[in-house]
């Protein structure tokens, strides 16, 4: 080896990380993916895996909410929510039930509407690009926004809607404070602020269907009503399980529309249960069967997701 070589080895050789500390620590070290990770990891532990716990522990307990403490009960709040005579268990069966009341009627129409636009816009239909804008806006809006638009779109004396009806000799509606109208009102105005984000991720679905496959069916003289049920329904499958789960998760987590557009009204019909739980926490200081009720509404929740992956894994089995 020459001299400028022997010096160019040293350069290398110091440069080196030596000792165990920078084995495991140094900038090659064997824990340095993990100190990437690490502030997630704080962050993730510390906003979801200890409230879930901290909640758990809650709704076993009497707590007071002003001394920061409960005494252990058990599964007392639990017992309470099946008991007849306990308030919990009117307000929180009745709150359960108006939210898959909404689950039941939303889901469909988030879904069903998403796919039309979603096929209409991945079409040949001109000005594509602007309606997916149009379209997708609302989902930008919080929800009080979105509130006060359709308070005012559907007030009874000076609502733009009943202006309208009025206009055709129809007498206005009350939609805010009556039924049907009111659950109508509230999932009108949920469709029109979220379906845009559903639409979306459906058209990233359908534009990943290989166009190869198209155009063999063309050559098979597949219509345009066989190419949608046999190719890109099945192929949409995971995207459509995705969209159906957070779906429903985002129904049973109802709360800012009836909030803020009917109050829950007329006489709590359209009172979810999320506005339920925050009532009987922040209300009336009960933390303990707000737990309760959280961790069973959760409990529903996991029961329909799981019941949605079963149902696509057998028909994709099918």
């Amino acid at each position: 080896m020459t001299r400028e070589g022997e010096e160019v080895a040293t350069l290398v050789m110091k440069e080196k990380p030596k000792g165990r500390f920078r084995r495991w620590f140094g900038s090659n070290g064997l824990l340095r993916p993990y100190f990437y990770l690490l502030p997630h990891a704080v962050f993730f532990f510390m906003f979801l895996v200890y409230p879930i716990f901290k909640g758990f522990y809650i709704s076993l307990t009497e707590w007071d909410i002003f001394a920061n403490s409960g005494r252990f009960i058990g599964l007392g709040n639990y017992r309470l929510l099946f008991d007849p005579a306990a308030i919990q268990n009117v307000y929180f069966w009745q709150a359960l039930r108006n939210t898959l009341i909404f689950v039941v009627i939303s889901v469909p129409l988030l879904v069903l509407v998403a796919l039309g636009l979603a096929l209409l816009l991945t079409s040949r239909l001109s000005g594509r690009s602007v309606f997916r804008t149009i379209f997708f806006m609302p989902t930008a809006l919080t929800v009080s926004v979105v509130a006060v638009i359709w308070r005012w779109l559907l007030n009874v004396d000076h609502g733009f809607v009943n202006f309208l009806l009025e206009k055709v000799g129809i007498k206005g509606v009350p939609w805010l404070t009556s039924q049907p109208w009111a659950w109508i009102s509230i999932t009108i105005a949920t469709v029109w602020w979220t379906v845009g984000w559903n639409m979306i991720l459906l058209i990233n679905g359908i534009n990943g269907v290989p166009e190869e496959i198209y155009e063999a069916s063309k050559i098979d003289g597949a219509n345009a009503w066989q190419r949608l049920l046999y190719i890109t329904l099945p192929c949409l499958r995971p995207v459509l399980l995705f969209v159906c789960i957070t779906t429903v998760i985002a129904s049973f987590n109802l709360f800012g529309q009836p909030q803020l557009m009917t109050g829950g009204g007329p006489a709590r019909s359209t009172l979810p249960v999320m506005m339920q739980i925050y009532t009987e926490a922040w209300a009336n200081y009960r933390m303990g069967p707000a737990g309760a009720m959280s961790y069973l509404t959760a409990l529903i929740m996991i029961v329909f997701t799981v019941f949605q992956s079963k149902l696509f894994a057998q028909r994709a089995d099918d």
